[in-house]
């Protein structure tokens, strides 16, 4: 094996290791969106329960709303990374095309 291979093999990982923590870090921020977002509307109606003493009232309702919270930010990331997809496999049909010709 060659210096030349081995300096590839060595670029290659950096590069593939570079996108997985990308997508890493991108995912686990979404997590904490989510989380962070669902236990302030939780905490909101606990909250105004117990300054209205209308118990369960409000909690029911910010665990509701943080729910339809969640479920936004997670079709909204399923929408992104499908349009990634797409935009990538394009690429990669452009790129077979152009190496046929």
């Amino acid at each position: 094996m060659t210096m030349l291979d081995n300096d590839r093999k060595k670029d290659k990982f950096t590069e593939q290791f570079g996108n997985s923590v990308r997508a890493l870090s991108d995912y686990l921020g979404i997590g904490v969106q989510i989380a962070a977002s669902f236990a302030l509307f939780v905490f909101l109606g606990y909250w105004a329960d117990s300054k209205l003493g209308t118990s369960p009232l409000f909690l029911l309702a910010g665990v509701l709303v943080g729910m339809v919270g969640m479920v936004l930010v997670l079709m909204k990331t399923i929408r992104q990374a499908d349009r990634d997809h797409d935009r990538l496999h394009q690429h990669t049909r452009n790129h077979e095309k152009d190496r046929q010709a």
